[in-house]
C-alpha cells in the first residue's frame, strides 16, 4: 500500500500574506466608498440621479436637497 498523503494545509506565513491581501482590499472599497459617499454629499448637483430621473433630476436637485443641512453642518459651500 502507498502512504497516506496529508491535505496540503497552508503555511501560517501563506495564511498571514492572505490576510493582509484581504485587509488590503476591504480598506481599498471602503475608502472607495468613503469617496463616492463624498463626492454625493458635497458636489453632486444632480448627476448621479440623472439616468434615473432624466431631465427632472438636475431641476428637482433631490439629492443636493437631502444632503444639504449636511452641507452646512460640515461648513461647505452650497449656494
Amino acid at each position: 500500500m502507498g502512504a497516506l498523503s496529508t491535505p496540503a494545509v497552508p503555511s501560517q506565513e501563506t495564511a498571514a500574506i492572505a490576510g493582509r491581501l484581504r485587509d488590503q482590499v476591504i480598506a481599498g472599497v471602503l475608502v472607495a466608498v468613503a469617496l463616492f459617499i463624498l463626492y454625493a454629499v458635497f458636489l453632486d448637483q444632480g448627476a448621479l440621479l440623472s439616468p434615473v430621473y432624466g431631465e427632472l433630476s438636475r431641476s428637482a436637485n433631490y439629492l443636493h436637497e437631502l444632503s444639504h443641512d449636511g452641507r452646512h453642518l460640515f461648513a461647505a459651500n452650497c449656494h
